[in-house]
């Protein structure tokens, strides 16, 4: 008889925290890290309800769990206690994969060292976003300054993300994923699978690096149409 194939990444039991993980990308990886047994801190500074209740809905029942926690994420002293009280309560911090809902990402730079402390030797800093969000210096100043602390510091962006009903401009997606060479326009399912291999193990070795995560539909502005 043939075992099954255990396709689990190896995040069981650990800790991450997603900030704006109540919502698209964040939810999105959210939930492939509960898929894998992660036990995952939301933050929100939204005051609506909505996505929260239907953050829960979507992560009631996986192999991991989740609480959730207000956050402003450019408040320094918050961010700060949060990474204080994470280590109280849960002992250590293994994954920071904050949701790039703003370009604004120097929040990120004025943390180094906390969030270098509360992560344990082989934690994971990953920023998810699209590709018009200015990461590339931001993540080669954290990943030189947190290799120290034997942190791998990446980033996951896309050009385009295909959210369903919830599109704001159908027809480009629609456009878009004709053009694109691999027949369809970027899944937040896609980033989040990014995000999460980003977490594994054998990821420890990836430093300072900005992987677009789109089927190749960057590659048309640098190479011209491929159909």
């Amino acid at each position: 008889m043939i075992e099954p194939v255990n396709t689990r990444l190896g995040l069981d039991g650990k800790i991450a925290v997603v900030t704006s993980g109540t919502h698209g990308l964040g939810l999105a990886i959210a939930s492939k890290l509960c898929d894998n047994g992660a036990h995952v801190i939301l933050t929100t500074s939204d005051e609506d309800n909505v996505d929260l209740e239907r953050a829960k809905t979507v992560l009631a029942g996986k192999p991991g769990s989740v609480t959730v926690t207000k956050l402003n994420i450019h408040d320094e002293h918050s961010v700060r206690l949060l990474l204080d009280r994470v280590k109280e309560e849960r002992g250590q911090l293994d994954v920071f994969v904050h949701h790039a809902v703003s370009p604004d990402l120097t929040p990120l730079l004025n943390i180094v060292e906390p969030l270098a402390k509360a992560l344990v030797d082989g934690g994971r800093v990953v920023i998810a976003g699209y590709t018009v969000t200015p990461v590339h210096g931001v993540i080669r100043t954290l990943a030189l300054e947190m290799a120290w602390y034997k942190v791998a510091v990446n980033a996951v962006v896309t050009t385009v993300v295909d959210n369903g009903p919830m599109n704001i401009d159908p027809d480009m997606v629609d456009r878009l994923a004709i053009k694109s060479p691999s027949g369809r326009v970027t899944l937040p399912q896609d980033i989040a699978n990014a995000v999460s291999l980003l977490c594994t193990d054998e990821a420890a070795w990836i430093q300072g690096q900005v992987i677009t995560v789109d089927g190749g539909l960057e590659l048309l502005e640098r190479w011209g149409e491929t159909r």
